[in-house]
């Protein structure tokens, strides 16, 4: 993690080839971390993009994800904790804070975000990009890692060029979003030998017009995607996938599939999983639709419990010893 200051003109300077000349590529991987005001959260990206096009990087893979940071008065009201916490190589680091008051960024808001990037860019350019990173990074943190491979990756292939038994394949799992489901998915699909890949998370919930799942913060439902790879003379696909149902099961993932990447040619699978989130989706919509109405009914119950009208009578002008009885009667009944 490295603190830097943007700003200025981007140097430039010609790109180098090797002797053959092919440029030797090599891939690398970038986080940026900080906070930008509210009205450039877009802007950064463009920041993104221009440091990596003069480093001659292009892009693979990108994402990013922003929130809200608290103002510095609510940080003093709250637990005094810093919105942005940098922590590297055991050492937590404090940001200063310069934001003058009264600005324009001060009053709009600060986002916190990070990004996340893979690209590929000539080795001879790799030494260029980390010095143009000191003085022009888009965030104040950012980290690189740099692939030991110069050529295309060969995770997918032998060392010594014999035929690969690794299988890759993806795993999509579906059901109501809860605490501590990944680490247990993860714990089982380290038990099984196979490793993680690429994962992506997505929250949301039923769309009731289009009978299925459909991003958005925060909601009940959530569908986790996972590419992984396994070697295939020591993992049973068939067992593999008994147990993701089971542990998914426990979890709370009702849906699960798992697809290798020579299945997914037959193009059988996936309907059958994108069918089965449909049902799952709607049943949750009723359930939920019938558990909200159940409990608006209970909450009318007891209102008109709490608030049952008492039956009115008038008191007679003269009490004598009829009319005394016949209200005595009254206010017993009401009683």
């Amino acid at each position: 993690a490295v603190a830097a200051a943007g700003g200025g003109a981007l140097p430039s300077t010609a790109l180098a080839s090797s002797s053959d000349g092919v440029a030797t590529q090599r891939r690398v991987i970038l986080t940026f971390s900080g906070e930008v005001p509210r009205s450039e959260g877009s802007l950064i990206w463009k920041k993104v993009a221009s440091v990596m096009s003069e480093a001659g990087a292009n892009i693979e893979t990108a994402g990013g994800s922003f929130v809200q940071m608290p103002c510095e008065r609510e940080a003093q009201d709250g637990d005094g904790v810093s919105g942005l916490s940098v922590s590297a190589f055991g050492a937590c680091i404090q940001p200063s804070r310069n934001k003058p008051e009264g600005s324009r960024h001060s009053e709009e808001g600060w986002l916190g975000c990070t990004l996340y990037i893979k690209a590929i860019l000539p080795l001879e350019r790799v030494g260029f990009m980390m010095r143009l990173l000191e003085s022009h990074s888009p965030l104040e943190v950012y980290t690189v890692s740099q692939s030991v491979h110069t050529a295309p990756p060969s995770m997918f292939r032998s060392q010594w060029g014999q035929q690969d038994e690794r299988a890759t394949g993806t795993l999509y799992l579906f059901g109501v979003d809860r605490p501590g489901q990944l680490a247990r998915i993860t714990k089982m699909l380290r038990e099984q030998r196979v490793t993680v890949l690429h994962l992506r998370v997505q929250s949301g919930g039923p769309d009731p017009e289009k009978c299925d799942f459909v991003q958005s913060t925060g909601g009940p439902l959530a569908e986790n995607r996972i590419r992984i790879i396994f070697d295939e003379s020591s993992v049973d696909a068939t067992k593999l996938r008994s147990e993701i149902q089971r542990v998914g099961r426990e979890v709370g993932y009702a849906v699960t599939c798992l697809i290798t990447d020579v299945q997914s040619q037959l193009r059988a699978w996936l309907p059958s999983y994108l069918l089965r989130r449909k049902a799952f989706c709607v049943a949750f919509a009723v359930a939920r639709a019938e558990q909200k109405a159940a409990a608006v009914a209970e909450i009318a119950s007891s209102a008109s419990r709490r608030r049952r009208p008492r039956p009115r009578f008038r008191l007679p002008l003269l009490l004598g010893p009829g009319p005394l009885r016949r209200v005595a009667a009254e206010a017993a009944a009401c009683s």
